[in-house]
């Protein structure tokens, strides 16, 4: 990556994901902006393009006709030279994975504020007609003043009230439901599930499977006779209402998950 691109002048880099690689660059004015670009071998792809600059028209049709607070802004995007790219506002923050890792106080001090805004967002792009399908720690960023904010919408679909037949399964497997791993399917439930292992993870700092492979974690996902670890089983301390709203969110079978995020945000508004 030259020093310049796009018009903008890269400061340093930071950790990316799959296909894509991230830099911190300035403007003109000095402004922070994030630059995502996607790899020279994803680039060739016509599919990997196309799913690149997917994910930033929904980010864009999240924030029409109001912006919302924990949704990433998008910038704009394009080509420079041959080379995909998409430019986002720069957030001041760390992500919900390295403060599982680290058990940091501003976590475990408000982990009921994030389990909200967690479960706020994803009922709120869900009202928008889409399915996030990349729920995980890594893709959730938390600012020091507490606000959590969604990253990477390149795996989001239309919401379909029945299941939808997915092409291929894309997403982190410790965050994708047993049905989706399985059949290739995924509606509500999906994200719905994905939030309950993220809840899980900030309440316990452990997953409801876990293996030394990812083939282990898989093969106990999708074992109708493995059931996940109670959550009370990890942290006694957790009280019980707020772990059934949990254990209900990743149950096996998504017939006894929670159909709708309403319906779990009605749950975690009861607790006191």
């Amino acid at each position: 990556m030259n020093q310049e691109f796009a018009g903008y002048s890269i400061s340093r880099s930071i950790a990316g994901g799959g296909m894509t690689k991230l830099y911190v660059a300035l403007d003109a004015q000095k402004n922070r902006y994030v630059i995502r670009v996607l790899d020279p071998v994803a680039s060739r792809n016509r599919r990997s393009r196309k799913q690149f600059f997917h994910g930033g028209e929904v980010i864009t049709r999240m924030h029409h006709p109001q912006p919302h607070p924990n949704i990433v802004p998008f910038v704009k995007a394009g080509y420079e030279g041959k080379t995909p790219y998409m430019v986002l506002e720069y957030i001041e923050s760390r992500t919900l994975r390295d403060l599982i890792l680290y058990r940091e106080p501003l976590l475990t001090e408000n982990v009921m504020i994030f389990i909200r805004q967690l479960a706020n967002v994803i009922q709120y792009v869900h009202s928008r007609g889409y399915l996030h399908l990349d729920i995980k720690p890594e893709n959730l960023l938390i600012r020091p003043d507490g606000r959590l904010v969604l990253i990477d919408f390149d795996l989001a679909l239309p919401r379909k009230r029945f299941f939808k037949k997915l092409r291929n399964v894309a997403g982190t497997t410790a965050y994708v439901p047993p049905e989706t791993l399985v059949d290739h399917v995924a509606d509500d439930r999906a994200d719905i599930y994905a939030f309950g292992v993220c809840c899980y993870e900030m309440l316990s700092f452990r997953k409801p499977y876990e293996g030394e492979k990812i083939e282990q974690v898989r093969a106990a996902q999708i074992d109708p006779k493995t059931p996940p670890v109670p959550l009370r089983q990890h942290s006694p301390n957790v009280p019980a209402a707020l772990a059934n709203v949990v254990m209900k969110c990743i149950a096996k079978n998504p017939a006894d998950r929670y159909p709708d995020m309403v319906l779990v945000l009605r749950d975690l508004n009861r607790l006191t």
